[in-house]
């Protein structure tokens, strides 16, 4: 029957699952692995032996015509432009006389991937002369299809008794199908089902253990073209490698749109974190991005774009002066403040915001992190020759803990900050919680991406102290207060590039280690000389002190601070 088979993909549909992806390309020209899933369909089947093909058009049909007629297609492709869209099944009338003058036809969806052949589905037809040979598959979340052990379809929404699969989206129908097609819009599952009621027996399956997929949603998609991306054709999927976290990002662009795409680990708390908070954000304007599609299904998000230009790659190309850099991180402590005053009022009713807290017990796991990460993983270091630093890490905790709790970033470094349009923007703010003051200006003004000057940090830690209104600005707590947490969060930094070095084999990071013992062992000095014992402040901390002279002499700096 090969010379009688015919073909059609199902290439109309909105997409509306797909969006905002398919408010600018029709799913049918999305790419995988360098071909649009509807050139994939239409070699398919060629190869499953159909002499031409018939594509239906609707959404953005322009561009797939367009597409087409730049193609260089295995058979001939006949385009059916449907002014009103007519359903699955009234595609099947929408080319009516195209499908008449073959015994049988294939269907296709445009929005699968199928990597196995159709052979199996086009004998299966052939040996049973059914009305309806469907291509099923073993999907649990969706199976719905019914079997009997002969391969006879009883259901095709899951009813009664026998083997579940799912219907991939191809299928061979004969002709006499056609009879049973009404005039105008219909869906090809009523269709179906009348079949199964009045022709008992007429409409079969055949499994397939092939690789296949429902690329209908951004998580599926974007899992299909993996890290390899897509450099060509309607939509650009761009990879964004050299994250610390296991989570994947994309950059979408179709002309002069553009989205970035984050497909969370499977199971992770984090993503409904990442949703909720930052949904809140951007309506009340502190800086997230706007969320755009969820795929909750695959952990997938799909935000706005907020460029390439982060605060890490503008402070690379400062020098020495302060000018500059107070200048340019001036909006960012100012937004920090907004961020934290915001969170104690507007925000206060956010749960998922408050719902953790950087409280004692974290900050001494951030020390112990430091400890078994750092000075253990990456310096070599006996661990049992470290118990000592308990009762300073202790102190440490104690005073940070201490401080006012405001709502903070947890990570609020250079990388996390974009500046589009001289704007201050965030990302990552699934970790956002409850913690203390001078953790977030810590984060930022000792940052070991970038090497910020001594006069600068000073001149910016004093902007951020004055912001604080009346009674919250004497200069020595605010400067005790910002040193031990300073101490606080560059051990967590280490203890991460630690980490992320040795453990996730992430060892680009370990290129920041100098600058983040070279910023721990300053930061100890200054607070040592002036105000580590201050009433607010974790006292003396000589065995601290002492490691840290050591691993700065192991880990030297270029450039240092002093």
């Amino acid at each position: 029957m090969g010379d009688r088979l015919r073909g059609m993909v199902l290439a109309a549909g909105y997409g509306t699952r797909l969006a905002p992806l398919t408010d600018h390309v029709p799913k049918p020209l999305l790419m995988v692995h360098g071909a649009t899933l509807l050139d994939r369909a239409i070699a398919s089947l060629a190869r499953a032996g159909c002499g031409a093909v018939a594509v239906n058009t609707h959404h953005r049909g322009t561009m797939l015509a367009r597409h087409l007629e730049g193609a260089s297609p295995p058979v001939t492709v006949r385009v059916f432009p449907e002014a009103e869209i007519l359903g699955t099944g009234g595609a099947l009338d929408g080319a009516r006389a195209f499908l008449a003058e073959a015994d049988a036809f294939c269907i296709h969806n445009a929005d699968v991937l199928f990597t196995g052949s159709l052979d199996d589905v086009v004998r299966g037809h052939g040996q049973h002369r059914a009305v309806a040979t469907l291509l099923v598959t073993d999907w649990p979340e969706v199976n719905s299809v019914v079997l009997a052990s002969d391969g006879e379809v009883l259901s095709l929404r899951g009813k009664g008794d026998g083997r579940r699969l799912t219907y991939t989206g191809i299928g061979i129908f004969s002709r006499a199908i056609l009879d049973e097609v009404p005039t105008g819009f219909s869906s090809l599952a009523d269709i179906l089902e009348r079949c199964l009621q009045e022709l008992p027996g007429s409409v079969r399956a055949v499994v397939t253990e092939a690789p296949w997929s429902d690329l209908g949603t951004p998580g599926r998609y974007l899992k299909a073209v993996d890290d390899r991306g897509e450099g060509s054709g309607a939509l650009r999927v761009e990879p964004l490698l050299g994250q610390g976290s296991d989570r994947r990002f994309w950059r979408l662009a179709a002309g002069d749109w553009s989205a970035v795409a984050m497909r969370d680990v499977p199971g992770s708390e984090e993503f409904s974190r990442q949703i909720s908070i930052g949904r809140r954000l951007h309506a009340a304007g502190l800086g997230a991005a706007e969320i755009l599609a969820v795929d909750l299904s695959e952990q997938t998000v799909v935000m706005e774009d907020l460029g390439r230009r982060d605060l890490w790659s503008v402070a690379a190309e400062l020098g020495t002066d302060p000018g500059p850099w107070c200048e340019l991180y001036a909006p960012v402590v100012d937004h920090l403040l907004t961020l934290q005053f915001a969170g104690n009022k507007t925000l206060r009713d956010l749960s998922e915001a408050w719902d953790r807290s950087l409280d004692q017990d974290a900050l001494r796991w951030e020390t112990d992190y430091f400890r078994t990460r750092f000075l253990v993983g990456h310096l070599g270091w006996a661990e049992a020759d470290l118990a000592d630093l308990d009762p300073e890490f202790a102190a440490l905790a104690r005073s940070v803990a201490a401080q006012p709790q405001v709502l903070i970033h947890r990570d609020f470094q250079s990388r996390n900050i974009l500046l589009p349009g001289g704007r201050v923007r965030l990302v990552d703010v699934q970790g956002m919680r409850s913690g203390p003051l001078l953790y977030d200006l810590a984060s930022l003004l000792w940052d070991p991406y970038v090497s910020l000057p001594v006069a600068a940090r000073q001149r910016l830690r004093e902007r951020f102290a004055g912001g604080l209104g009346v009674g919250c600005a004497d200069p020595g707590a605010v400067r005790t207060m910002f040193l031990a947490a300073s101490l606080q969060r560059l051990m967590q930094v280490l203890g991460a590039f630690g980490f992320l070095g040795h453990v996730k084999g992430k060892t680009e990071y370990l290129a920041h280690i100098p600058r983040a013992v070279a910023n721990l062992k300053l930061a100890l000095a200054q607070l040592g000389t002036d105000h580590g014992c201050a009433s607010n402040g974790p006292g003396p901390l000589p065995r601290l002190t002492t490691l840290v002279d050591r691993a700065a002499a192991l880990c030297p700096c270029e450039e240092t601070d002093d």
